[in-house]
């Protein structure tokens, strides 16, 4: 690979040594999505072949601790060293002023290692990945393609669930190509991973903000359930929450309902079902009882779109429900349209879209049984 220390570091002064060379070859590889160190010995990345270790990295804790202050210089992170932080965690993104890498980093401190600080390092595709780019790759069929493709046209409101490591962001913005440009999107996240504004001219990126005094201590804070509720006053025709694990459920479910269409989010979920347990739980967070908040739910989403790894490290939709606005006895209706079968690794359209889903689709001029766009 033809390129050198400065092409990451910009202006920094990185160590010149065989430890920052080694970590800044995985950090530009292509094929590297994660990286994850747990002390100066234990080097870990994923590529697309799993999880590898690295051997021989760094030869020393200080060593370690010298490239783990590197990287918060490449970050927009306000603490610049590890060893002296006053707080036990610290996450930033990628300075788009100092790098052109696209990602994410947590860095957990001696604070509660009691040894190493330990890093994990989130890679975020330069590629333009897009649904033909995950159709090539054999994530879903052409009919779920075309789905997916119409339901964000249609303006429908989608959770996207799985586990760690699934896809989900890659997803979201993979989705976001069919969002018209002349809408406003409002995006909404903890770090900045879904980099709409790469590609749509009007969006509004908004991450959250905390403040804190030496010992750590909370000055002033904006949390992501500040950050939707804003969103409601900023005349956003979507608003796109980049990971929903807590009481901001509430406030994006209150957008979905009051005129938002197209709204998107992600979740940790091992399928569809346990996806809308899970949104009902974090809705309940912010005071409303089950029934209301199942009731909520059942109002705001007309999608979940399933990613799972299977075998070998490949990612598959394994299935992408519709939520009907009903419920039977204390769950949510759900109509599966299409799913994978993991004994024969194929994909298979199992329903139907309902007509309340045809119906909110058509008030955006999106027809899916016209007989080119029929599934």
């Amino acid at each position: 690979m033809n390129t050198n220390l400065s092409d990451i570091f910009g202006d920094a002064q990185p160590m010149s040594d065989y430890s920052s060379i080694r970590m800044f070859e995985l950090l530009r590889d292509p094929a590297v999505s994660q990286i994850t160190v747990n002390r100066f010995d234990r080097v870990f990345y994923t590529d697309g072949t799993g999880s590898r270790t690295l051997e021989g990295v760094f030869p020393d804790s200080a060593t370690y601790t010298l490239w783990l202050n590197e990287m918060l210089g490449l970050t927009d992170s306000t603490i610049r060293n590890v060893d002296t932080a006053r707080v036990s965690v610290i996450e930033a993104s990628f300075n788009p002023m100092v790098t052109d890498l696209h990602g994410s980093i947590h860095i957990a401190t001696k604070q509660l290692t009691r040894g190493d600080a330990a890093i994990t390092i989130r890679k975020q595709p330069h590629d333009i990945i897009t649904l033909d780019t995950m159709l090539q790759q054999g994530m879903m069929s052409q009919d779920m393609r075309r789905f997916l493709e119409l339901a964000v046209r249609g303006r429908a409101n989608v959770l996207i669930s799985g586990g760690s490591g699934a896809g989900k962001t890659t997803m979201a913005r993979a989705l976001s190509w069919y969002i018209d440009p002349a809408q406003r999107v409002l995006t909404c996240e903890e770090i900045d991973e879904l980099h709409l504004a790469d590609r749509l001219p009007n969006v509004v990126s908004l991450t959250t903000f905390k403040h804190t005094d030496e010992d750590g201590q909370i000055l002033r804070q904006v949390q992501l359930e500040d950050l939707v509720r804003e969103g409601l006053r900023m005349r956003a025709d979507r608003i796109w929450v980049g990971e929903t694990r807590g009481k901001e459920a509430y406030a994006l479910v209150v957008a979905c309902n009051s005129g938002h269409d197209g709204s998107c989010t992600t979740i940790h979920a091992d399928n569809g079902k346990q996806a809308i347990k899970q949104l009902t739980t974090y809705i309940m967070e912010s005071g409303l009882t089950e029934e209301v908040a199942r009731e909520q739910v059942a109002q705001a989403f007309h999608l979940v779109v399933q990613i799972s790894k299977v075998k070998l490290g490949r990612r598959v939709i394994t299935e992408i429900t519709e939520l009907e606005s009903v419920r039977e006895g204390n769950e949510q209706r759900r109509n599966q349209l299409f799913v994978y079968d993991h004994d024969k690794g194929s994909f298979n359209q199992v329903g139907q879209p309902s007509q309340r889903l045809l119906r909110d689709w058509s008030r955006y001029g999106v027809n899916p049984l016209d007989s080119t766009q029929r599934f």
